[in-house]
């Protein structure tokens, strides 16, 4: 849909119409549609129409019976002097023929082929009137009547119709005499009038906006600020409902009794701090603050309220930018933890396999050792080495080697607890802290990612067919002599030892200075 666009609209202004304006076109309007009303009821003006029709016929009719009776004593001449004698004496017609039922024209008097239009259905028109002629009883003619047209078009006939120009007459003079007589009336109930100046001036010199309402929520007085901001004039608003104002019918729509000053009316008391936006459009919008106090009467009665209208748009605009500010702050601390976390990984993660560096574990060791200590929990370290893996690197090539490296430490995650700690130790050595555990709970775990390991890795490395991934296991317990995570990680390295020099893929744990096989190694 195309939508047409004015903008010297825009631009235009009207003129205001005053209160005594605005009513005296009512009342015009009111005793107009009462007579147009009791017109059509009771038909108080004639019908100009009708009369003039009539008039017309009775004429032709008179003209009939002279042609009759003539007809039967004189001839074709006397009878066209009579009839033109009729024609000057009717100032209206302009022309008379005699025709009979066959068509043929026995007399006529001035122009009347021009003049003469047949009626429709034979009827007879105000312009156009036909009168048969009698003879013995029979029809033997017609009388053909021409009369001047009155109203070239329909505005005339409508313009000389009494009734029309009896209400145009009584509009004009009626609203004249009103305006004027209102003029004087409305002094006295205008209340800007009865406001003195000084307290007009006063409330023009406020920074806030401010309206004087009565209890229907009509405008008795606006100061210079407020007007300013909805683009209004004083005139034009006297009286008129606060939230029919063009500036706040967006605010509340279709529920005038919404509006804060109505409720303060309604429960006689004040109402602060509501937020309302006044639409203009040709400064913008203007963020307020709306304050409401009804006006109350000696006898404790409601006669209006006082409302202001306090401008917080460059506060609300300051705020808006303070939190687009937050927001990017935000944003940008979001971005900096990121990195710090990326950094934080960088520094405590071994870049290949993902697991903790010595430092960090060592840290998080420390800590959990003396959790264990202060909890009477049990501790246990599992060091893992990857069997025979100096081979992967000879035969493979150090990519393979850096393959079997990723897959055994991701079987190794997999099957550990978010608690538990998992460090790259050495080149193929990993090391993991198990705390909260039972030494058989232990065992259990190391078995199982001993497996894991054994049925997983070596399938998970692509770049290389047919890998056979192993690994062997040390496990030990925390006792009450170690103070340092250093000395629990050599126990578990003794294991190691002792499960690589019996045949490795195994575990084998630490116990009372010795170390025991606990799972043999399964045929290979």
């Amino acid at each position: 849909m195309t939508t047409l666009s004015f903008p010297w609209l825009r631009n235009l202004r009207l003129p205001r119409l005053t209160p005594a304006t605005r009513i005296s076109a009512g009342l015009i309007a009111l005793i107009i549609s009462s007579l147009l009303l009791i017109d059509i009821a009771i038909g108080l003006m004639p019908d100009r129409q009708a009369e003039l029709m009539q008039s017309r016929k009775h004429s032709a009719e008179s003209f009939a019976t002279l042609v009759t009776q003539l007809m039967g004593t004189s001839d074709e001449n006397t009878l066209g002097r009579a009839l033109q004698a009729l024609l000057a004496r009717q100032d209206d017609a302009l022309s008379l023929a005699v025709r009979r039922h066959d068509g043929v024209v026995l007399v006529q008097v001035g122009e009347h082929a021009r003049h003469w239009s047949p009626p429709a259905a034979g009827q007879s028109s105000a312009n156009h009137i036909r009168v048969a002629l009698r003879a013995d009883g029979q029809d033997w003619a017609n009388l053909e009547v021409s009369f001047k047209v009155l109203y070239a078009g329909a505005w005339q006939r409508w313009l000389a119709d009494p009734l029309v120009r009896v209400l145009v007459a009584l509009g004009c003079a009626g609203f004249v005499l009103f305006s004027l007589y209102l003029r004087r009336v409305l002094s006295y109930l205008d209340p800007s009038s009865v406001i003195p100046d000084r307290v007009r001036a006063a409330f023009d010199t406020f920074t806030e906006g401010v309206l004087v309402l009565d209890t229907k929520g009509r405008i008795m007085l606006a100061n210079r600020t407020l007007l300013d901001w909805l683009g209004e004039d004083a005139v034009a608003i006297q009286g008129r409902a606060a939230h029919d104002l063009r500036a706040l019918r967006h605010v509340h729509k279709g529920a005038p009794t919404a509006f804060p000053w109505m409720q303060a009316i309604a429960h006689q008391r004040a109402l602060t701090g509501d937020m309302m936006e006044l639409a203009n459009a040709a400064h913008g919008p203007r963020k307020t603050v709306v304050n409401c106090a009804p006006i109350m009467d000696g006898r404790r009665g409601v006669r209006g309220c006082m409302v202001t209208f306090d401008d917080v748009t460059a506060l609300e605009q300051a705020n808006q930018s303070l939190l687009a500010a937050l927001g990017d702050l935000d944003h940008s601390r979001a971005q900096i933890e990121k990195q710090n976390e990326e950094l934080k990984k960088l520094a405590t993660r071994d870049p290949l396999t993902g697991c903790l560096n010595r430092r960090a574990f060592f840290e998080g060791a420390a800590q959990l050792l003396a959790a264990a200590r202060a909890d009477g929990t049990p501790l246990h370290c599992i060091m893992s080495d990857i069997d025979h893996f100096k081979s992967f690197n000879d035969k493979h090539g150090h990519a393979v080697g850096d393959a079997v490296l990723q897959a055994v430490s991701k079987q190794l995650f997999s099957g550990l607890r978010d608690a538990d700690l998992l460090c790259r130790y050495g080149g193929e050595e990993f090391c993991i802290f198990l705390p909260g555990v039972t030494t058989e709970q232990a065992q259990a775990i190391g078995e199982r990612l001993r497996a894991e390991i054994e049925a997983n890795a070596g399938a998970s490395v692509r770049s290389a067919s047919n890998l056979s991934v192993t690994s062997s296991f040390g496990l030990a317990l925390l006792t009450p002599d170690l103070e340092d995570p250093a000395k629990l990680v050599e126990r578990a390295d003794e294991a190691l030892y002792q499960a690589k020099r019996s045949g490795r893929n195994r575990v084998v744990t630490w116990v009372a200075g010795a170390v025991v096989e606990v799972q043999p190694a399964p045929a290979h």
